[in-house]
């Protein structure tokens, strides 16, 4: 009896009221504890997912923080969404599902002429990280993962226009032949496929040279003279540059060029080579939610899959992922000759049975996607939620081909149903940013820089290709500072034999500093976007299609395009009146405003205050044009964006100046937050210290109150300053000071 209400107790304190909590810990954990309690911890992941198999919905295995490499595998998981098996941090704790080893030679050898240290190791490795961060594999023209120069193309090589199929010609951009290497063993990465870049070895090269050959065995490719780029990588010629390896797998030898010139302590285990793809491998499995971890050059692999002869219809739903942070998700094995493409974050609830496609649910939310190297997440399901995410510096080579991945994306969706909201988007490369699938969602995104450093062809922020476009739902997502278009719904042209897109719907988006939105296809609404400040030339930025060039066909016969406002606003050059344009398409084109003053129209554009101006020309046609309402007739200001458990996004920006007739100020309210709490004053030092006690504290709005905070008057040619606490529950979470000039 007595050990009956021991082991009753040790039920309820590690389980609350949901379930038994198994602990790992790698460092003092022993697989044959029981798991019970930080004094009984299992060593291993694996060892604890072996324990909730025998266990009921709602048991969990909490890990401590650690380095854990392991690849481990969960098969035959039953939870349900109200109880489902949890994998993640113990308490506060964010332990490293770490897809390295510690890279510790006996010793290193080091060339004074070179600068490069030289070990013989032990592991086939395809990533190289010093203290938690990437190292560049050796590369020309030399560019850095440090300083993000790998994301941008003045970075590259480029092509002379007499390049052809397996045979590249240098155009003297970055100077092949001026640069003595000898390429040949390397691996070509070449963006010569416009939104598709391939992976070859070099077969031939001369030092001196601007031309090299490679085995062009893709077939037909979408050759643009004028865009194709190429960059050469993992060739021991090639290094030469601080921060730079190369791994010869033949010889086992790695070659690195330290930062500071010193060869690593070999005891040491901050130099990390990674090892392994997938660290965690799912299927058949539903109702688990895995959270609070980072995963370093390591990634995940969810999938169900069909039935097939003797193999049983398996499948993956109500997989939730929430709080982890990818860093390095995604590593191509080039160093190892491998030309196959990255393997990325893939979280796929559909296969086939019985002649149906059957999908479970996935949701991925308020997580972080950093330095993937590939896409950073492919998934499908139906009703997917993708929210409240970063992706941060991810693609910098947009090495896809096609399959699963094809058409490649920041975030790329297969599904059906899917909602991709509050998401940032910071400075990706790739051709696309957000690349949804049928009747999705995308709303209240940010999208910044994507694709900056034009590294790949062609693309839009958010590309929703013809077969997707039925149903689509894009709003309230701002989009800005990118070469590529913000918002396009896309068709073959010429059009030929295929059936356009139709029945997609883009409203109240604001996108600035692009090439503006593109609308081909037909039957579409278009209503109350903001599309200013086309990147360069006197084309549409705001584009509802009528012809494209010498194409016959007609688009957007159906559509309905009202209350816009564009810095020009048409339907596309016409041909047959050059220079001048197609009127913007459409059945019903009504209470659209098109002019280069565009931005006079707006509170305040440079500080993202995209309100109509009282009174002024958006406001007088019955309709508000634009995506706002004036003034301060809702309480709450949009604003998209990953939300921070701290507030973020001020309003004016930070820094910049202002009318000293401004009398409000907005902010992004803090994720699952209760209330806000409000400072402003003229001293920074005393905003930064304020209590709720002190003069500089205004009042405080309850989360369902909005995000506008009402100004005393201002004073012109002064400096103000504010800030916004977050409160959840009993925590506060103290904001930065913010400030702006009159």
């Amino acid at each position: 009896m007595r050990r009956l209400m021991i082991l009753t107790c040790i039920y309820i304190i590690s389980n609350g009221a949901f379930g038994i909590q198994y602990v790992v810990d790698s460092e003092l954990g022993d697989d044959s504890n029981s798991g019970i309690g930080t004094d009984s911890a299992f060593r291993t992941i694996q060892r604890c997912v072996e324990q909730l198999k025998g266990s009921e919905p709602g048991d969990e295995c909490r890990i401590r923080s650690g380095r854990y490499h392991e690849v481990v595998e969960i098969s035959g998981l039953k939870g349900t969404r109200d109880k489902p098996f949890i994998i993640g941090g113990y308490g506060d704790e964010r332990p490293i599902w770490d897809g390295t080893v510690p890279i510790q030679p006996e010793s290193w050898s080091f060339n004074e002429a070179t600068g490069v240290c030289s070990a013989s190791i032990q592991d086939d490795i395809f990533a190289l990280l010093l203290n938690d961060d990437l190292l560049t594999p050796a590369r020309w023209p030399n560019a850095l993962w440090s300083d993000k120069t790998l994301f941008n193309n003045s970075y590259w090589g480029h092509c002379n226009a007499n390049s052809s199929y397996g045979h590249i010609i240098d155009d003297g951009y970055a100077g092949l032949a001026e640069s003595g290497i000898d390429a040949t063993g390397s691996m070509a990465i070449l963006n010569v496929g416009s939104w598709i870049t391939y992976v070859r070895p070099v077969l031939s090269h001369n030092p001196g040279s601007p031309e090299f050959t490679y085995n062009h065995d893709m077939g037909h490719v979408p050759w643009n003279d004028k865009y194709n780029q190429y960059y050469l990588e993992a060739g021991l010629s090639l290094l030469d540059a601080p921060e730079e390896w190369v791994y010869d797998n033949s010889t086992k030898i790695l070659y690195l060029i330290p930062k500071d010139g010193i060869c690593p302590d070999p005891e040491s285990t901050t130099l990390r080579g990674r090892t392994i793809d997938y660290g965690l491998i799912i299927n058949d499995t539903s109702g688990l939610k895995i959270s609070n971890i980072t995963f370093l050059a390591a990634n995940i692999n969810a999938y169900s899959y069909p039935w097939h002869n003797s193999i049983p219809f398996a499948e993956i739903d109500e997989l939730h992922l929430d709080s982890l942070v990818f860093k390095f998700p995604s590593s191509s094995h080039r160093m190892l000759g491998s030309t196959d493409q990255p393997l990325y974050t893939r979280l796929i609830a559909m296969a086939w049975n019985d002649g149906s496609k059957v999908r479970g649910h996935v949701s991925v939310v308020n997580c972080t996607f950093e330095g993937s190297d590939g896409t950073p997440l492919v998934h499908d399901g139906i009703g997917n939620f993708i929210h409240n995410n970063l992706f941060v510096y991810n693609v910098f080579t947009g090495q896809w081909y096609g399959g699963e991945a094809g058409g490649g994306g920041i975030i790329l969706g297969r599904g059906e149903e899917e909602i991709i909201s509050q998401n940032t988007l910071w400075y990706n490369g790739g051709s696309e940013g957000i690349r949804p699938s049928a009747n999705c969602t995308v709303k209240f995104n940010h999208i910044i820089g994507h694709c900056a450093g034009k590294n790949q062809n062609d693309g839009a922020a958010i590309q929703v290709v013809r077969t997707y476009q039925n149903g689509a739902k894009l709003s309230n997502n701002w989009i800005h500072d990118s070469p590529k278009h913000g918002i396009r719904f896309d068709t073959p042209e010429p059009l030929g034999n295929a059936t356009m897109g139709n029945g997609g719907y883009a409203g109240h988006n604001v996108i600035w500093d692009t090439e503006g939105m593109t609308i081909k296809g037909d039957d579409h609404t278009i209503e109350n976007n903001l599309v200013i400040d086309k990147n360069e030339g006197d084309e549409c930025s705001l584009c509802v299609i009528y012809r494209i060039w010498t194409d016959p066909t007609i688009f957007n016969n159906l559509t309905t395009t009202i209350n816009n406002g564009a810095s020009q606003a048409d339907g596309g050059k016409n041909v047959d009146d050059w220079p001048n344009d197609w009127p913007l398409a459409g059945e019903v084109v009504e209470n659209n405003y098109s002019g280069k003053d565009v931005r006079v129209q707006i509170v305040d554009p440079d500080n993202w205050d995209y309100r109509p101006v009282e009174g002024g020309v958006f406001t007088q046609g019955g309709d508000i044009i634009g995506p706002y309402l004036p003034g301060k007739e809702v309480k709450t200001y949009w604003i998209p964006g990953r939300k921070l458990f701290k507030t973020s996004t001020p309003i004016p920006v930070s820094g910049r100046s202002t009318s000293s007739d401004r009398d409000v100020v907005m902010f992004l309210g803090g994720y699952m937050a209760d209330e806000h709490h409000f400072y402003f004053g003229m001293d920074e030092l005393r905003i930064e210290e304020a209590t709720m006690e002190d003069e500089e504290y205004q009042y405080t709005l309850d989360d369902d109150e909005g995000n506008i905070l009402s100004l005393p008057k201002l004073e012109e040619c002064s400096q103000y300053f504010w800030r916004v606490d977050v409160q959840q529950g009993g925590h506060i979470y103290k904001g930065d000071v913010w400030n702006f000039y009159t």
